[in-house]
Order: C-alpha cells, then sequence, then structure tokens
C-alpha cells in the first residue's frame, strides 16, 4: 500500500477513535493562547476535507468569519483537554 492509502487508514482510525471518545474539534488562534469556536465532530471533518484541509475556508464554511492566520484546530472532549493532549504531543515529538 503507498503512503496515501496508509495516510486515508491512519485517518480513518483517528476519525473512528474521535467518534468513540465523543470530541469536537476546537479552533484555536496561533499562539493557542484562546480557543475562538467549537465544532461537532461530523461537521467539521466534513468541512476540512470539503476544503482539503484549509482551516480558514472550513471555519468559514462552518460560520466562522475573520479566521486569524495560522489558527489550529485541537481536537478533544473540552477545549483544555485538546490543548493539553495537543502539548504531551508536542513534548513527545522533540
Amino acid at each position: 500500500m503507498g503512503k496515501r492509502g496508509n495516510d486515508r487508514e491512519r485517518s480513518r482510525r483517528q476519525a473512528i477513535m474521535r467518534e468513540r471518545r465523543g470530541e469536537r474539534a476546537f479552533l484555536f488562534d496561533k499562539d493557542l493562547s484562546r480557543c475562538l469556536a467549537e465544532f461537532e465532530r461530523e461537521a467539521w471533518e466534513f468541512a476540512i476535507r470539503k476544503h482539503q484541509g484549509d482551516v480558514t475556508r472550513a471555519a468559514e464554511h462552518c460560520g466562522i468569519t475573520q479566521v486569524p492566520g495560522e489558527a489550529k484546530v485541537l481536537w478533544g472532549v473540552s477545549a483544555p483537554s485538546a490543548l493539553e493532549t495537543y502539548k504531551r504531543w508536542q513534548k513527545k515529538r522533540r
């Protein structure tokens, strides 16, 4: 299986896990200091697919305007848990 197939399978598994955990998508500013919006999982997954990964356009699709550049979307059951998960992941990568 090529890289693309592996990426699709990984994305599919992640979507299943997000659904099981009841996670939502949280839009943060580039510094991760403020949560700007919250999206239901299905709505965000549809919007981000439709706009080919473009966070700004996907957020606009979901009704959020004036999305700051370099905004990030993190997954979790709450904004603080999404942020904590992201920070742990960043530490692991280092």
